[in-house]
């Protein structure tokens, strides 16, 4: 697509100079003209006829099928039967009736978005000729009428009739409603049903070919042949109107006609494009392929209100737009480089650029600018004083005069030239090198002299009130320069950066209301004379707002100032205490036309200016209203939802719904919207996820936004659009659901809580059960330790009772193993002695020991402590061997204790022997087998 901003006033900064030519320009608007290639809309070049819906949808017969232009971008739907379509009509339900050779119907958007075809051959197909095609569609009321050169086919919506005169049908329009027609050789007829009745049959109609018939606010009739100019019929009468123009027509063939919604008339012709008149026949606009058309056949032409004229042609489409924005004009002069600089000087403009100095006069607006010789290359600034123009340029400095250039100084490099504030006839300039002083001499402007002591490469200069030069380098810091009386040298020097600004680069000084400002692109400083020293402009800073961020300004009439900064170009008028701004221009205006570093805006009036771009310039009129918030009752329109799931095949969702719901496994979604407002501007959309982003996404050129695996809940999407002035459309809102993964659904969930249920069921049984398992182990834990101390007590007591028993048996042992020595050593005395050791002592020595020996006490002690020792021992023997004696129950106690037969004869006053036999009979009363151990038997009882 591009784009031409042309019309008579082409060169609209005119206006900004004197009220008769202001009166000139309203009555010569300007217009926009934007061309549709077949490249951008991916069809066949040739577009037969086109019209709009109530939402602005753009829709277009083309030779190769239907096209529709949404504002945003072209959509191709092919041909039902692969060959022309000659027309297109919208009803008021939506319905896009086509028609073209031997095919007739509609298309209809379906819920998902989509256009589709519904062809109504089942129903006319029977009622065609051989070779019909149809040419025109027209919709009035509940009939739609299509037009082949032979027939008018009528339908209601439920069936078709046909009307066949007998003659050419060249062309058909509406009339007070009904259908007119054109019968060649017969005049017009107007379609009753399906009669035929004759409307104008006088010969200037009946015998030319009339290419329209339209009906003007006041109910007369335009009518326009092909080749005898136009008429008008009214009240009964048809005479010829604007005869002047008939050779023209003549000439060049009236194709198509059509009435913008104030009554303009717009003539398309097969050769020269379209005619705009007013009511009163004057000439408002010729538009052609010599300015802005892409061709000079129009085949189709369509209204919209009284601003926009869509025109299909021979080769592509095109918009003609009457709606310029008047606050201001972009002039395109590519062929004279970057501008710089302007001035005017009586009826000429010139202008700066880096190619040098170029001049036109202001009435000649198509003649292009004229160079001056001698100033090639790049020309800084221009600037008038006392009538004479002076050039700052990068060889030196020039006098300009009678568009001739003539050097009169040269020092290179020329940038600010201010007058000095208390000799009105000394200039100043700061240059790449020097400061450079200009006197005037004998009525000239002459060089004078330099500053002696300083070389530094310095951008802007400013006097303070009280002498000062201010001088501020082309990249870093700035300078107060005192100078002498003479103004040749400097008295004083001082450099101010870093600890004054928090910076040394990109500081720049101005002046307003006569006082010296410094801007640094983050703030504005001041210089207080009084203390001496340099400090933030609080009062300034607080009223500019953001364009305290600027970094040039530029002082213009009537307190007016015109501040510059990243964001955009801004007027303000400052006067005293009161700072009020005027207009904002944002940068986008200008789309990336602005030089960087080098803006300029020069003073025209109070309140307009010229911008210098570097592809012309623009004209700044900040007393005009500007149309930028004619964007703010418009709003995107969703035109597809698409959604996706991982393995990337998409799925279109129905689009006429304001809550969207989707399934996790298709999380990632698409959401295309339209915006058919044709209004020449270019637009940044940006979306907003409530309950997912933080902020509204970064500007996209299109609207097509892509959320990709959006978490499951809830959202609100917020979808807007800016145009360049940064304002708004209505916001777009959509609610979005995404349905929860299959694992987190309400029957998922409820299984979930089931099982919930039975593990904490489960999990409860299993703790109560691992509880009391602890408590019976702890409980175990405690018998097995009080069994433990019980054993250990009882042990300790049973070895007690053992250490007390085997102490008792050693005592008797020890005491009959004594007895019984002593009893052989009084038998040896007596052996001895004979009748000397009487036999009555002896006998009674003997029975003593004897009875000591075996007394009963001995064993009553030992079998104390041997049933304290081992509890029923004794008894429980006796009870499973009843046979057992006395003596035996007295071997086995012993052998309990593990007594050998040695340790167990003395016990018994027997031998060793003797106690052998004795456990050899105390065996077979046990009923021992010969290798059972007698010991072991006892101890096991």
């Amino acid at each position: 697509m591009s784009l031409h901003i042309t019309g008579r006033a082409i060169s609209l900064f005119i206006c900004i100079f004197g009220p008769a030519i202001m009166i000139c320009v309203r009555a010569q608007e300007a217009y926009l003209v934007r061309n549709f290639t077949k490249q951008e809309y991916s069809a066949e070049s040739q577009n037969w006829s086109i019209a709009t819906d109530r939402d602005g949808f753009v829709y277009v017969a083309n030779n190769a099928g239907l096209l529709e232009f949404d504002g945003v971008e072209w959509n191709f739907y092919p041909s039902p039967n692969e060959t022309v379509l000659r027309s297109v009509a919208i009803d008021r339900e939506g319905r896009i009736f086509t028609s073209g050779y031997r095919e007739i119907g509609f298309w209809r958007r379906d819920s998902l978005g989509n256009l589709q075809y519904h062809s109504l051959n089942p129903l006319a197909e029977p009622l065609f000729s051989k070779n019909e095609e149809f040419w025109t569609t027209v919709i009035s009321g509940e009939e739609v009428y299509f037009h082949s050169f032979t027939s008018i086919f009528i339908y209601d919506y439920n069936n078709f009739q046909v009307v066949r005169p007998d003659a050419l049908i060249h062309s058909v329009s509406l009339v007070n409603g009904s259908l007119c027609l054109h019968l060649s050789g017969k005049g017009l007829y107007l379609l009753g049903d399906t009669l035929l009745i004759p409307f104008l049959t006088v010969p200037a109609v009946k015998d030319n070919l009339v290419a329209f018939t339209r009906q003007l606010p006041d109910s007369t009739l335009l009518i326009g042949t092909e080749s005898e100019g136009l008429f008008l019929y009214g009240d009964g009468r048809l005479v010829p109107w604007l005869e002047e123009w008939k050779g023209y027509f003549s000439r060049n063939k009236i194709n198509r006609g059509a009435i913008t919604a104030d009554g303009s008339m717009v003539i398309g012709t097969l050769l020269d494009g379209i005619m705009v008149f007013d009511r009163e026949g004057t000439l408002i606009h010729h538009l052609n392929n010599d300015n802005g058309l892409q061709n000079n056949t129009v085949l189709g032409i369509h209204c919209v209100g009284r601003d926009h004229i869509w025109l299909s042609l021979d080769q592509g489409v095109d918009l003609v737009s009457f709606r310029m924005d008047p606050s201001f004009t972009l002039v395109r002069q590519e062929d004279i480089g970057a501008v710089y600089s302007a001035a005017r000087q009586g009826d000429i403009l010139y202008l700066c650029t880096n190619q040098g100095v170029f001049w036109r006069v202001l009435e000649e607006e198509g003649q292009p600018f004229r160079f001056i010789p001698g100033t090639q290359g790049q020309a800084w600034s221009i600037h008038q004083y006392d009538g004479e123009l002076i050039v700052s340029h990068n060889s030196g400095t020039f006098r300009i005069g009678n568009h001739v250039a003539e050097k009169i100084s040269a020092v290179s490099g020329g940038f600010s030239l201010i007058r000095h504030p208390h000799k009105d006839n000394v200039l100043v300039q700061c240059t790449y090198s020097n400061i450079v002083f200009f006197e005037k001499s004998h009525g000239k402007w002459e060089y004078h002299s330099q500053l002696s002591g300083f070389n530094d490469l310095i951008r802007y200069i400013e006097f303070d009130h009280v002498g000062n030069l201010w001088a501020s380098h082309m990249h870093r810091g700035v300078y107060r320069i005192r100078l002498n009386d003479a103004q040749d040298s400097i008295v004083h020097l001082q450099y101010y950066g870093d600890p004054v600004f928090g910076k040394d680069y990109d500081i720049q000084v101005f002046k307003i209301e006569n006082r010296i400002i410094f801007t640094t692109g983050e703030q504005i400083y001041t210089y207080d004379d009084i203390n001496d020293t340099i400090l933030p402009y609080d009062h300034l800073n607080r009223s500019l707002g953001k364009h305290t961020r600027s970094h040039r300004v530029i002082a213009g009439p009537d307190h007016h100032y015109w501040f510059i900064s990243q964001a955009g170009i801004a007027l303000f008028r400052i006067f005293n205490a009161e700072i009020k701004e005027i207009r904002e221009y944002p940068k986008t205006l200008f789309k990336g036309h602005l030089i960087s570093g080098y803006e300029n805006v020069i003073p025209l009036n109070s309140l307009e200016g010229l911008l210098c771009l570097d592809n012309g310039y623009a004209i700044l009129r900040a007393d005009r209203p500007d149309l930028s918030r004619m964007i703010e009752d418009k709003k995107l329109l969703l035109k597809k939802v698409e959604i996706m799931g991982r393995n990337g095949r998409a799925e279109q969702l129905p689009v006429d719904t304001r809550m969207i719901r989707i399934p996790f496994k298709k999380n990632s979604l698409t959401l295309s919207f339209a915006f058919p407002y044709h209004s020449g501007e270019t637009f940044q959309f940006q979306s907003y996820v409530e309950g997912l982003d933080e902020t509204w996404s970064r500007p996209l050129d299109k609207p097509v936004f892509n959320f990709t695996r959006i978490p499951y809940g809830e959202y609100k999407i917020h979808v807007r659009v800016s145009n360049m002035w940064d304002r708004k459309a209505r916001s777009a809102e959509i609610g979005l659901v995404v349905d929860p993964p299959w694992y987190l659904n309400k029957i998922t969930l409820a299984v979930y809580l089931l099982v919930f249920l039975l593990l904490m069921i489960t999990g409860r049984y299993l703790l109560l059960r691992r509880i009391r398992i602890r408590e019976k182990h702890i409980r175990e834990s405690k018998e097995k330790e009080l069994i433990r101390l019980r054993n250990e007590k009882l042990n300790a007591e049973l070895a007690f009772k053992n250490q007390e028993l085997a102490n008792a048996t050693m005592a008797i042992i020890k005491k009959n193993e004594f007895l019984m020595e002593l009893t052989e050593i009084i038998k040896k005395q007596k052996a001895e002695l004979g009748t000397r050791f009487p036999d009555k002592y002896y006998s009674r020595l003997i029975g003593k020991i004897d009875r000591n020996i075996s007394s009963m006490d001995d064993w009553n002690v030992f079998q104390i402590h041997f049933e304290k020792a081992h509890e029923k021992f004794l008894q429980t023997l006796m009870g499973r061997y009843p046979q057992l004696s006395h003596g035996d129950l007295r071997l086995c106690a012993y052998l309990r204790m593990n007594l050998s037969s040695k340790e167990i004869a003395p016990l018994m006053r027997i031998s060793y022997r003797g106690v052998e036999n004795h456990r050899y009979k105390l065996r077979k009363k046990l009923g021992l087998k010969k290798e059972e151990n007698l010991t072991n038997f006892i101890l096991s009882i």
